[in-house]
């Protein structure tokens, strides 16, 4: 692995610093169009190169369920091609999965290669897509000429990221509201019935889990809950 990139993923980095040191690594080999998505019992851990309106509406429409590189790629560490170009090669994806691709297509992720670094079991799942809007044959050759130092550097870099990002949960100061709003979701409640519990209005409460899930960079309620839990900073 250069020096280079090693001087710039320290111990102690931030994950959004380590994202872009990463993102830039990739990039200067031809991976543009790149994903690193990381799914744990806490939840979903997402950087990507894709436009955050793409981001969003994986998360709205819950893609990890079926995800292709969850279901097919993590299985295995051995790496297998991504992105339109790849369609053709598994007709056994079903239609929501086929058209998760034909979507990535649509915003120039024609090709790329899988890098798992942590293989499909109780604990999760996750790596590197590394997309590209090169052509198929392009990262084809890309990769067989740096397949080692692609690698090598994807489990690297997950390990700085997943570093960085139990630091900055564990640094994360919830406010007692929003402890206590947690608390309460996670015995079943809905935000009217802790309003009247807390004395709170509904929108009040609403917001205390909004910036609850914020600090937490968790998508839904029930990730912020699981977070908050592994990291001690709520107790059952």
């Amino acid at each position: 692995m250069p020096p280079s990139l090693i001087e710039k993923l320290p111990e102690g980095i931030s994950s959004d610093s380590a994202w872009t040191a990463s993102a830039q690594f990739f990039e200067s080999f031809g991976f543009d169009k790149l994903i690193y998505i990381d799914r744990t019992m806490a939840g979903l851990s997402m950087f990507t190169t894709f436009p955050e309106s793409w981001t969003s509406h994986y998360r709205a429409a819950a893609y990890e369920r079926i995800d292709p590189f969850f279901a097919y790629c993590c299985t295995s560490t051995t790496p297998m091609g991504t992105g339109i170009d790849y369609l053709s090669d598994y007709p056994y994806l079903c239609t929501a999965q086929r058209q998760l691709i034909q979507e990535a297509g649509e915003i120039g992720m024609r090709a790329g290669m899988s890098c798992i670094v942590r293989q499909a079991g109780p604990g999760g799942a996750g790596g590197w897509n590394l997309g590209s809007s090169l052509p198929r044959h392009e990262i084809e050759k890309i990769f067989s000429e740096h397949a080692d130092l692609l690698r090598l550097t994807a489990f690297f870099a997950h390990q700085r990221l997943q570093a960085a990002l139990e630091n900055e949960h564990r640094d994360i100061a919830l406010s007692p509201r929003e402890k206590e709003c947690l608390l309460w979701v996670a015995q079943g409640l809905r935000s009217k019935q802790i309003a009247d519990k807390l004395g709170l209005r509904p929108v009040t409460v609403e917001l205390h889990l909004k910036n609850a899930r914020t600090k937490l960079r968790a998508a839904t309620r029930e990730q912020a809950i699981a977070i908050a839990l592994l990291n001690g900073l709520i107790s059952p």
